[in-house]
């Protein structure tokens, strides 16, 4: 069974498709979200269990995002009494400490799409494994016979990212033109199709890897910016045939050969020497971009990734840890889950639920570690204000 919500997206598709995808491979599917609006925690984490125990389900996959505090700890302890329990994450160099160790030491197994977190949860006692962003080949494909009439670009979010702009002003002050597109860029946000486009049209294709300078629950800057992140695009790229120019993170040799399949820079001056290189040696650069191209139509497209995948889980399955094994709360995280209750109430008052907003005021009451500032955070930050006539489709995949 899979557990996640359906996302309204128009550029990137990765949570929508594991869903298509898993279903494809047999898994059943609760939108959580839609389910919550419905009855509200009590009566969704029942609907859950009952499902899971009557539909005698030996594997529940539970996918979220980042900003989500839906369910308590509890539950995921009764589920995991029934099932076995797996927690899918992105973007836990952001979230470890206020959201992802919490939720994941309910689980009998946690996936990340990085090594370097992979060794935290082990580090606290959690089974887990990587598992590299992977995509629909159906939606990014290579297209025979293009041609690649633009020497360099990148897509990407400009603001708030660290280290970008500086890369490409280098770049751009070295004579070379470089084509930027994402949110904050001149050029603007683009279309799947057009971002599709751009990878089998580029001869050089940019990826930077620092996370974000700004993190809604955090106060920034801090120390993260020194830290780097694996980023799904250097699949996106490889999977439409196109030539990857990467910034090295540490760990990137388990997801493709360096040199071979992908080219990496650690420094300015490395970046324009690969540029320089790659921009005359035309067939050096298609053959990198070849390699990539079979490597990723191998291990991260949708198709042959999470067949691998369910096989890994199955693998775990076999040594399931039986025995209880306590909880650890404090008040760090009561905090964020006390606080993200604003955006419940703001959804049950919208949809005039009083009863939603009773008991969502009644974990407040309980917890009693409610944090104003953070709960407006949560509450600009949940995706529903972006969309607030999204259809309760009945965890119906559209």
């Amino acid at each position: 069974m899979i557990l996640s919500t359906i996302e309204d997206v128009h550029l990137n598709d990765i949570g929508n498709g594991y869903i298509r995808s898993f279903r494809e491979n047999g898994a059943s599917f609760i939108d959580y979200e839609v389910l919550y609006a419905q009855c509200g925690q009590r009566c969704a984490q029942e609907s859950i269990l009952r499902q899971v125990k009557e539909g005698r389900f030996d594997v529940v996959l539970y996918m979220a995002g980042p900003a989500d505090f839906h369910f308590e700890l509890g539950f995921f302890k009764k589920l995991k009494e029934r099932a076995f329990t797996v927690m899918m994450l992105g973007d836990s160099e952001h979230y470890f400490e206020r959201r992802d160790i919490y939720y994941g030491q309910c689980m009998d197994m946690v996936i990340v799409y990085g090594c370097l977190s992979r060794y935290r949860f082990i580090d606290y006692g959690v089974n887990a494994i990587s598992f590299y962003s992977s995509y629909d080949n159906m939606k990014y494909v290579r297209r025979p016979g293009i041609i690649r009439d633009i020497d360099i670009s990148f897509i990407g979010g400009m603001d708030a990212k660290t280290g970008r702009q500086d890369y490409l002003n280098c770049i751009i002050n070295h004579g070379h033109n470089v084509l930027v597109y994402g949110r904050g860029s001149p050029q603007g946000e683009v279309s799947l199709e057009r971002m599709v486009d751009i990878f089998n049209r580029t001869k050089i294709n940019m990826n930077f890897s620092a996370l974000s300078s700004k993190n809604f629950l955090e106060r920034e800057p801090n120390i993260k910016q020194m830290m780097r992140q694996m980023k799904g695009r250097m699949a996106e790229v490889a999977l439409c045939g196109g030539f990857v120019l990467t910034e090295y993170v540490p760990g990137m040799e388990e997801v493709f050969e360096i040199d071979q399949e992908i080219a990496t820079f650690r420094t300015s001056e490395e970046m324009l020497e690969k540029i320089e290189y790659y921009l005359q040696y035309e067939s050096a650069r298609e053959a990198v971009a070849e390699n990539g191209y079979r490597r990723a139509s191998r291990d991260y497209a949708l198709n042959q990734a999470v067949p691998q995948l369910i096989s890994r889980i199955n693998d775990f399955r076999g040594k399931k840890r039986d025995g209880w094994v306590p909880i650890y709360s404090d008040s760090s995280f009561l905090k964020h889950y006390t606080s993200f209750r604003f955006s419940m109430i703001a959804k049950f008052f919208s949809q005039r639920n009083w009863r939603g907003i009773w008991e969502e005021l009644q974990i407040v009451i309980a917890c009693r570690k409610f944090n104003p500032l953070l709960a407006l955070k949560y509450f600009l930050q949940n995706s529903w204000l972006s969309h607030p006539l999204k259809k309760l489709r009945g965890g119906k995949l559209s």
